[in-house]
This record gives structure tokens, sequence and C-alpha cells, in this order.
């Protein structure tokens, strides 16, 4: 039982470039300031990484909910005082997040907590308000994306974004949000090699601090295609939270003993369901499919969040 607690990148990368100049380049003017309480948010370099600098992270050995920092209650909090929604978090990701079977179901009403009643408190959270979290569409992830196209404003969608936003920034224009739901990976090790795919995750979640939002960053599932990849591109996301000292949902440790590691048989870029549909009821043999599983752990780190933020 879990703890309680695509795209070619060959011309992406090139008009990516100046959409990066003016997203997250020195001296960019972010959405909101940074607060001067919080530590400084580093710029990624592209070219900088070093596989060295990875190779020793197990990622069995970290936690699937994550630990709170001081720092990423510190940012939660300014974000909040700044002027972010504390009822409203955003998706940010691929076809694993854009899919009707996460959290969408608890959005529309449609979860059965079964052991987990603790957690209907954060149901409530983000339930309240104008936006409806769960099942609201986001601008910021869709069936194809990888960290590149995130940050590009070629791939926003303009019927809803604003000229030169990128798929990121429109969101936080558009919702507000004290937290961001961050999981890439699954096309990015079929489109990139590991230092961009490093930097442009690291640019995605310094993007996000600089917005006051609060990124939770979480490891992918494992692609068969591409087992070495697979490992290698979370141990990166993993250094990536740590370095910026913000949540880290470890979604690839908890779907490792699920069957066929949570993975969809046939769909390989998407985790599996259960048999009866029901991907946010969190009871018996549900809890063995791979969107159920994210469903509950996601619910677990923002209750994780919220409890933190409480305490301090």
């Amino acid at each position: 039982m879990l703890q309680k607690s695509i795209l070619p990148v060959g011309m992406l990368l090139i008009l990516t470039a100046a959409a990066l100049g003016l997203a997250i380049g020195p001296g960019a003017q972010a959405a909101q300031d940074p607060t001067p309480t919080l530590a400084p948010i580093p710029d990624p370099v592209l070219g900088e990484f070093d596989p060295d600098s990875v190779a020793g992270i197990d990622l069995a050995a970290y936690p699937i909910v994550p630990e709170i920092s001081a720092q990423a209650v510190t940012l939660y909090r300014e974000g909040i005082a700044a002027g972010n929604n504390p009822h409203a978090f955003i998706k940010v990701g691929d076809c694993m997040t854009h899919h009707p079977k996460f959290l969408i179901p608890i959005g529309e009403a449609d979860y059965d907590l079964g052991d987990y009643a603790d957690l209907q408190p954060v149901i409530d959270q983000f339930m309240d308000g104008d936006l409806n979290s769960f099942s609201r569409e986001s601008q910021a992830a869709a069936g194809g994306f990888n960290t590149a196209s995130i940050l590009d404003s070629l791939w926003a969608n303009p019927n809803a974004c604003e000229a030169g936003e990128s798929p990121l920034t429109c969101e936080f224009r558009i919702a507000q949000p004290s937290i961001a739901l961050v999981m890439f990976g699954t096309n990015d090790v079929q489109y990139l090699n590991e230092s961009q795919f490093d930097y442009f995750l690291r640019a995605i979640i310094a993007e996000t601090m600089r917005n006051g939002t609060l990124p939770v960053v979480s490891t992918f599932p494992f692609r068969p295609e591409f087992p070495e990849k697979s490992v290698l591109y979370n141990q990166i996301v993993v250094q990536a939270a740590l370095d910026y000292d913000v949540p880290l949902i470890n979604l690839w440790l908890a779907l490792e003993p699920l069957p066929n590691q949570g993975i969809d048989a046939v769909e390989t870029t998407h985790m599996s369901e259960p048999a009866d549909g029901a991907a946010c009821y969190f009871i018996g043999p549900n809890l063995e499919a791979g969107f159920t599983v994210r469903n509950l752990v996601t619910l677990q780190a923002l209750d994780a969040v919220l409890q933190a933020v409480a305490e301090d």
C-alpha cells in the first residue's frame, strides 16, 4: 500500500531560442518580482550538463510523497502575498498530464477516497473559488509537449493566449496559480538529448518560481523503449528539484511495483487505467493502475504542501 503521507527538435530548438531569450534570459522581467527573502534563482545554461553529476542518484532513495522545505514554504507564501491564488494549481506536462484520467474525475465529483479520507480538505481547497483546478484544461499541458515546447510561443493556443506568450506564461496569466504540477520526460527521452532536457526542465522550474508559483516536480514513468534514458532523465529530474529546492514527487518509485510498472501495455506513452475506468477510486484493484496511483500521490503531495504551510 502507498504511504499516506511529439515534437521534432531541430526547428523547435531554433524557434525556442528566441522565445527563451525573452522569457528566461538574464534580466528578463517576470510576472512577479522575486522576493528578497528567497535564495537567488539561477538561470540554467545550455551545455553545462555533466552526466557524471547525476550518476550517483538512486531513484529508489527518494520518498514518493515529498518533504516540503522551508524554502518551498517561503516561495508559496510570498506568491500568495503577491497575488497568486491559494485555490489554484496548474498542470504542466505532456499527454500523461493532459489526459481525462488525470485529476479530472475529482473535479467532476467522480471519486472515492477509500482509506484516504483525510485528503478531502485538499480537494475542498482547490475546488473553492472561480477555478476548478482539477478539471479545467491547462494551456501548459498537451499531447506531444516536451520541456522545450512548453517555453515556446509557437506552441501557445492562439484562442487563449496573447501574442508572445508561451504555453507556460499564458497559463500563469490565466490561472495565477499558487502551485504548478510539473512532469516531463516521456517525450523528452525520444526527442531531446540529456543536456537539452536538463536545460529546459530547469528553465521551467526557474520561470515558475519567478512567477511566485511553487513547482511540484515529478519523476516520470518508465519508458520501455528507452530504458537507460528513462533512468538518466529521471536522475536529471531529481537533481534539478534538489538544486532548486522544490518538492519532488517520486512517481517512478510509486509505479515500480505495479503491473507493467504502471504503463499501458499497448500505448507506452500513457499510464494504465483500472478495468472499471474509475481512476480516482482509491480502493481495491484500482490502486494497481498507473493513473490511479498518480492521482493519489498528487493529492498527497498537495496535502504535504498545505500541511507544511499550516505548520510553518
